[in-house]
């Protein structure tokens, strides 16, 4: 599974941001969309709006046209506990969830750049403990899952 995403999206994370370049990205228009969740949640406010349920980590996201950047925001723990977030993420013309770990903090952003168009979810958890030893209990649950619509 590792190696799909691989092939289909290249991401590099530095400083926890998180970039992914899809193989194919069209030309945008200058708009902006927001992400928001179908089915609730929590809005804690923001630009974009970020949502949340009982004991989970935020979640927000943001396509900027102009830019030809999505960002994805999270964060909302900052335990010595947790070790890393985890974002998992669909994106358009692939089956299945992919995921990204990336650093803890308080305020953090994953940003795509030049995302492929169309519909895309996402969703945060903080887990703790390395990410190949997360297993029931190390988790929080899920933010949220968001969806947003890319142009």
């Amino acid at each position: 599974m590792a190696a799909a995403v691989a092939l289909a999206v290249a991401v590099v994370s530095v400083g926890g941001t998180a970039s992914a370049v899809p193989a194919s990205a069209a030309a945008s228009p200058c708009a902006s969309q927001d992400a928001y969740p179908p089915g609730g949640g929590t809005n804690l406010g923001g630009a974009p709006n970020r949502f949340t349920y009982a004991d989970t980590p935020y979640a927000g996201a943001r396509f900027d046209g102009c830019a030809n950047t999505l960002r994805v925001y999270y964060g909302g723990y900052s335990s010595p506990r947790y070790s890393y977030y985890e974002v998992r993420y669909t994106y358009p013309s692939r089956l299945g969830w992919y995921s990204w770990q990336l650093r803890m903090g308080e305020y953090r952003v994953a940003t795509v750049d030049a995302p492929a168009r169309g519909d895309w979810n996402f969703k945060v958890r903080a887990c703790a403990g390395a990410v190949d030893e997360a297993g029931p209990g190390s988790c929080t649950g899920w933010s949220p899952q968001l969806f947003l619509h890319t142009p």
